[in-house]
């Protein structure tokens, strides 16, 4: 039988904004309610029927949701950007309630594997970002100026 978890075996929270790695879109797809997928499909212009045949993974079964589907490895709504660095989500405003929930921070693995992948730096014990000096301003100045998140 396990030990139960306490307080400090659970990593604290460092909130950081988005970086768009696209990490967390290409390790789960979301599940989607029924509402959620034909306001999906409204937005799309398409019909609830094609939005189920086109973008969602029939395989998969649970009552009352749908799975989105995956494309090469990613949700499907995932797409590139000029900046190889940051990806894009197509339906961002009316993304799937689990998606909007989702909150980037170092603690979560999805993350600290996005920041080595997309800018070669990593986060110490303390929270401090590691890489070289040059990494760590490009990698704050795009967080600061937005203009690639």
């Amino acid at each position: 039988m396990e030990e139960p978890r306490t307080d400090e075996d659970v990593p604290e929270r460092i909130e950081i904004p988005c970086f768009r790695c696209g990490v967390c879109c290409m390790e789960y797809s979301p599940r989607v309610t029924a509402a959620e997928a034909e306001h999906i499909a409204d937005s799309l212009g398409v019909s609830l029927e094609n939005f189920l045949e086109r973008y969602v993974d029939d395989s998969w079964f649970e009552p009352g949701f749908y799975l989105i589907d995956n494309q090469d490895g990613a949700c499907i709504f995932l797409a590139d950007t000029e900046d190889s660095r940051v990806f894009s989500c197509l339906i961002h405003p009316v993304r799937p309630e689990v998606c909007r929930e989702w909150q980037p921070g170092l603690e979560r693995k999805e993350c600290l594997e996005g920041l080595e992948k997309c800018w070669g730096l990593s986060v110490d014990s303390s929270g401090q970002l590691q890489g070289s000096e040059a990494k760590i301003q490009e990698f704050q100045s795009a967080l600061k100026s937005g203009k690639s998140l």
